[in-house]
């Protein structure tokens, strides 16, 4: 793993987790002006809001880790993590935008 690569990652995984946040934060208001949710949903999507930056911040603290501990280059991968979290976030929203509708 090259120093530069994961100080580049690592910068681009913090800028992605703030997106993450401003993502949730319009999705939520989103919903919940669209009608009242049910208690779990409503958990869940206030839950999003500090769950998603988090992944991205832990992925970006796998990454050092592993470079510390002299790991490869299948470590990158691990920048993957916040990607698919929000793929199934936004899978959930669709969702529930779509059962709102009706």
């Amino acid at each position: 793993m090259s120093l530069t690569w994961v100080v580049i990652g690592s910068f681009l995984q913090l800028s992605f987790s703030s997106f993450l946040f401003m993502m949730a934060v319009f999705a939520v208001g989103g919903i919940n002006n669209r009608r009242n949710l049910s208690k779990i949903s409503s958990f869940i999507l206030a839950a999003s809001l500090y769950f998603l930056p988090s992944v991205s911040v832990l992925a970006t603290g796998i990454v050092i880790y592993q470079y510390n501990l002299g790991g490869d280059a299948s470590s990158y991968w691990w920048h993957f993590m916040p990607v698919a979290a929000a793929a199934l976030y936004m899978i959930y929203i669709n969702a529930l935008w779509k059962n709102s509708a009706t």
